[in-house]
């Protein structure tokens, strides 16, 4: 029997067979590369994932924020501000008036100022979902720039998450 050649077809010279695969220093190389571009990646990941909850709260806090201030802008102006609406003199805040003890009972914007509670709803009710949010309403006599005004009340809303974050949200509430 005759042995077989293998001829390389562009120099016609018989082809050597090689075996093919990696060394062990270009194993470890590789691994070293792969690893550091790994940490660099998952480094990057974890910043993100720590700060993943931040707008699920603050998206809360924007949904309570506006459910407070929807019912203290549904509120007259003044304590002696006409129920059909209607202008009148003068710009006061006093806070709540006698016999006016909680939030179902309020009837003016100025009746907010100084409420400072967990967050419940005009039913005294409170969600699950908004248990540890602390909510304060500071009210004064100002207009959108901070000047004194008896043409508006200025209505700051501060809503405290329980991880910490204080979001403040103002309206203004105009004498009209």
């Amino acid at each position: 029997m005759k042995a077989r050649v293998f001829y390389n077809v562009c120099n016609q010279k018989p082809a050597t067979l090689k075996q093919q695969g990696l060394t062990l220093v270009e194993l470890v190389i590789s691994i070293v590369v792969i690893s550091i571009a790994l940490t660099a990646l998952l480094s990057s990941f974890s910043g993100s994932v720590g700060r993943s909850a931040n707008p699920m709260l603050q998206n809360k806090a924007s949904l309570l924020a506006q459910a407070y201030l929807d019912e203290i802008l549904a509120m007259r102006f003044q304590e002696n501000s006409p129920l059909a609406g209607g202008a009148v003199a003068g710009c006061s805040v006093n806070g709540s008036e006698a016999g006016e003890s909680g939030r179902e009972l309020f009837d003016d914007v100025d009746d907010y100022h100084g409420l400072n509670q967990q967050a419940a709803f005009l039913d005294g009710t409170v969600a699950e979902n908004y248990s540890g949010y602390q909510v304060a309403v500071s009210v004064s006599c100002q207009d959108q720039s901070g000047a004194a005004t008896t043409a508006s009340k200025l209505i700051v809303l501060t809503i405290s998450a329980p991880a910490g974050q204080v979001l403040r949200f103002s309206a203004l509430r105009g004498n009209f």
